[in-house]
């Protein structure tokens, strides 16, 4: 089975703000479509989403993105204020699942992979929930500070991490490029072990 988010539940997931849908603990649980690529029906004039597989790259609209592992941790770390990290242990009854990716900036301004607007993220589990990147990603271990920005025609590495319930199972992560010629466009990661 194949899980696929509807483009008009996707939405842009900056670095978060008051009027954000993921406000309360950085955690939606918006319904998403789950199909099977090959039975569904696509209505005429919408497309389903392109849909690889960890390891595998995806191109939107000139950045590319290959997620190259995924993991559910109790903590992550942080910056601590003095150059240094902690680990922040997710919230009673949550975890941490976390996104290593490669991003190619092949567009013609530079992006912001920890706090821009660009890349719209979402990680769907096994229950269809869909989950927001937490608020301070420019602070994780590994991750650009907000304001690093990543050059046209240059590579950078990303840690997307998502805060999810304790007993859920990442399916697939989903993002557009807002500043793509079509920002609705999704791409999707199937997230199964096979």
């Amino acid at each position: 089975m194949v899980t696929a988010v509807g483009v008009g539940v996707l939405l842009t997931a900056g670095c978060g703000s008051d009027d954000s849908p993921a406000a309360e603990g950085d955690r939606t649980t918006t319904s998403a479509t789950t199909t099977e690529a090959a039975a569904a029906p696509t209505p005429e004039g919408s497309a389903q989403p392109e849909i690889v597989t960890v390891g595998q790259a995806v191109e939107n609209g000139g950045l590319t993105v290959t997620v190259t592992s995924v993991e559910t941790s109790p903590a992550v770390a942080v910056a601590d204020g003095s150059g240094g990290y902690v680990d922040r242990t997710a919230s009673d009854g949550s975890q941490y699942v976390l996104l290593a990716a490669d991003v190619v900036n092949g567009m013609v301004a530079p992006i912001d992979l920890s706090c821009g607007e660009t890349i719209g993220t979402r990680l769907v589990d096994a229950q269809k929930q869909q989950f927001n990147v937490i608020a301070d990603l420019g602070s994780v271990q590994g991750n650009r500070p907000c304001g690093d920005l990543l050059a046209p025609g240059t590579d950078g590495e990303v840690r997307w991490v998502f805060e999810v319930g304790a007993d859920s199972v990442p399916k697939a992560f989903a993002f557009l490029n807002a500043d793509a010629p079509d920002p609705t466009a999704v791409k999707v990661v199937n997230l199964s072990v096979s």
